[in-house]
């Protein structure tokens, strides 16, 4: 059976890490090593991470870092075991997910990813307002453009994660979304595999990057599509001006796998911009759908559905 390495990027989340800490620990599956990255707390973080020395499977170091991408990556080099992913200190892991998704590689070990469901909650008693799943669609090419990831419930087989180079440092927002694209383009999602069971609960507050820093998941995301069709050569209409006026965008090329397929993806793009611009800009949005079909000549319900409706707009 593999082991699995976990890590915990944390910063003043005294409130919260025990339980995360807790979900880890309290598994039934005992093979794990787990390290928790602090950057330099000055809450009660620490005096929780000293409870917990006495296990040998439980590591962790307090110093400052460059962010909790930097932390991951950290992490990932020490790493030991054959699955990996990381647990924010606000969200926490569901009973008896590491056995459950332990069981699924088992079946396939030639499988990448394994991945579960992740409920989102809020408040305290938790109330689950919403399930989410990693997003696959009858194409890798179409699963990038949906630009959803399920981080908490979806472990990577170690050695892919290195072989893309871990998180992207200079992201701070979509640096798993990131690297769910980059393996997309790469190899495709035939060894990608989401299981029905529960893997992890996501915490919604305040103080979360979802709420804080909103803004800034849209920012980055047109980075990572930016840099994706860079890699493509892709024509004008595709490129992204504000991305490249971002004073952090920095232009890095992805891999590109043999059978990507690059006309499919950009359909696809275009038809993405369809739906992100059909009711703010019909005029726009009908430009983006003469280009997905042109790019893809064929004709589907879901095109005929959005011309027949951009054409009385």
């Amino acid at each position: 059976m593999p082991r699995f390495s976990i890590v915990t990027p944390t910063f003043n989340q005294g409130a919260t890490i025990r339980q995360t800490i807790e979900s880890v620990l309290g598994q039934d599956y005992r093979d794990l090593e787990y390290w928790v990255f602090d950057a330099g707390s000055h809450d009660g973080t620490l005096k929780v991470l000293r409870d917990y020395e006495g296990d040998p499977r439980f590591h962790w170091v307090s110093e400052p870092d460059k962010g909790q991408s930097a932390a991951i990556n950290k992490g990932l080099a020490r790493a030991t075991g054959d699955l990996f992913n990381w647990i924010n200190s606000d969200d926490y892991f569901a009973p008896g997910a590491l056995g459950k998704l332990a069981a699924a590689w088992e079946q396939d070990r030639g499988l990448h990813i394994v991945s579960a469901r992740t409920d989102e909650f809020r408040g305290d008693p938790p109330v689950v307002f919403n399930q989410t799943r990693l997003q696959l669609r009858d194409s890798a090419e179409a699963s990038i453009t949906v630009g959803v990831y399920c981080q908490p419930s979806t472990f990577w087989r170690t050695d892919i994660v290195r072989e893309l180079g871990g998180v992207d440092p200079d992201l701070h927002c979509v640096m798993d979304w990131n690297m769910w694209v980059r393996y997309l383009v790469l190899h495709g999602q035939s060894k990608v595999r989401v299981i029905p069971d529960l893997g992890a609960y996501y915490r919604h507050h305040v103080q979360a990057k979802t709420a804080a820093q909103g803004a800034r998941f849209y920012e980055e995301a047109a980075m990572v599509f930016q840099n994706l069709h860079h890699s493509l050569d892709a024509p004008p209409p595709f490129m992204i001006p504000e991305a490249e006026r971002d004073p952090e965008w920095k232009c890095k090329l992805f891999r590109l796998g043999p059978d990507f397929d690059r006309e499919l993806y950009l359909g696809k793009y275009a038809e993405r911009m369809v739906r992100t611009w059909r009711r703010k800009d019909p005029t726009r949005a009908k430009r983006w759908l003469k280009v997905a079909i042109h790019y893809k000549p064929f004709l589907t319900w879901w095109r005929l559905k959005m011309w027949l409706r951009l054409l009385f707009k």
